[in-house]
């Protein structure tokens, strides 16, 4: 039965997109058996449960530990450079030489780093190696990696909530957006508001809301104009609770997580927490992964401040948190644009993306992207994840 890092690889080389990253001349000579050996050597006197290699480089080194470990010991190489590993695998010189080892390629160290730990991996049980045999670009990428992954705290939350902490939700909203009472019925009615900046003149283009949550909302009306930090700062402005999340129309926070936000808010060594988000497509049960589109990390919860801001008119910022940032990973917000609009709508809200940069981006839609079954890459019940504090150096 193949592993999770296996089938998300093999989707991800599957496809071979433009302006991939490319490592030219990236190799060093190495002592390939010397080196294979000391590794293993260092593996067993951690007692590892798995050997991590950070960078494939032309693949020997990996080749050899595969050859040389014992069947037990676990092999996982991360690449970011799907495209080489491609080249490699064209001179069929790879990891298919012994049972028990895999491969994660995609482009974005997220990637690599939160399905390392959803499939219950840690530097603790682990013994990480920097591929020696890389320099350039592709050492100081890998390197990074292994410092992400090296470098992050797991949080030990407290058990008792903080019940003097307030919590604010917000939205920016278009009035003709689809499955609006879905939306809103998703917000739980304990949250100190929620406040949702309408793109209209005058309340009278609020949509009528059919559901009642007992949730006081508060509903602002003031144009786009194609300025969506703008926006994002009313809303912020608006919100009276100590801390804030903010979700879109298309996204849906996981129901079983919202209790978990009450403690992490009670965390007082954090400023603000990214989630993953999993875009759904073309159904419920797939979802759309490799070349940044997963985990697409969103910092959505943080604690509120005289400096917090959004800045940009699209692809808004949050700036201000001086503070340490953290992960939760078993908190994905679900995107489901693709379930609730064609792609004629689709189409037409990435062109009002465009106008809002004046041209110095194009957003498009793509005919065809690497998926899997959204079950590979949610969180897994016999596998602990906590929250974990993420190191600056990676920011």
């Amino acid at each position: 039965m193949k592993h999770a890092f296996d089938i998300y690889s093999e989707q991800t080389l599957s496809f071979k997109l433009a302006g991939q990253k490319k490592s030219e001349d990236f190799l060093v000579d190495c002592d390939i058996e010397l080196l294979a050996k000391k590794c293993l050597s260092f593996a067993k006197k951690a007692n590892a449960l798995a050997l991590i290699i950070f960078g494939a480089g032309d693949g020997s080194l990996a080749e050899k530990i595969a050859i040389l470990k014992p069947q037990e010991l676990r092999l996982i190489v991360c690449d970011l450079y799907p495209e080489e590993i491609q080249n490699i695998q064209k001179r069929k010189k790879f990891l298919d030489t012994t049972d028990n080892t895999h491969l994660i390629a995609d482009t974005s160290i997220w990637a690599h780093f939160l399905l390392l730990l959803q499939y219950g991996f840690t530097s603790a049980t682990s013994h990480l190696v920097l591929n020696p045999c890389i320099q350039g670009d592709s050492k100081k990428n890998h390197q990074n990696l292994q410092k992400l992954f090296s470098g992050c705290k797991n949080v030990l939350l407290p058990e008792s909530k903080d019940n003097g902490i307030k919590i604010s939700a917000g939205a920016i909203l278009s009035p003709d957006e689809p499955d609006l009472d879905s939306f809103i019925s998703s917000f739980p009615a304990w949250l100190e508001e929620l406040v949702l900046v309408w793109d209209c003149s005058d309340d009278k283009e609020i949509p009528l809301i059919s559901c009642d949550t007992g949730l006081k909302i508060v509903n602002i009306c003031h144009r786009l104009n194609n300025d969506f930090g703008a926006q994002r700062n009313i809303m912020l402005d608006s919100c009276k609770g100590d801390w804030i999340i903010y979700l879109d129309a298309d996204e849906r926070f996981p129901e079983k997580q919202w209790e978990q936000l009450k403690k992490i808010a009670s965390y007082k060594d954090c400023d603000g927490w990214y989630f993953p988000r999993m875009t759904l497509y073309p159904d419920a049960d797939h979802c759309r992964m490799g070349y940044g589109l997963w985990p697409d990390l969103q910092l959505r919860f943080f604690r509120k401040s005289a400096k917090t801001k959004f800045l940009n008119k699209i692809h808004e910022r949050l700036a201000g948190l001086e503070g340490q940032t953290g992960l939760l990973a078993e908190a994905p917000i679900k995107h489901i644009t693709h379930l609730l609009k064609n792609r004629t709508e689709i189409e037409a809200k990435l062109a009002s993306f465009n106008k809002a940069t004046a041209g110095r981006f194009n957003h498009k839609l793509g005919s065809e992207l690497p998926r899997v079954e959204t079950s590979l890459l949610e969180t897994k019940k016999n596998i602990p994840l906590p929250p974990v504090i993420l190191p600056k150096i990676i920011f």
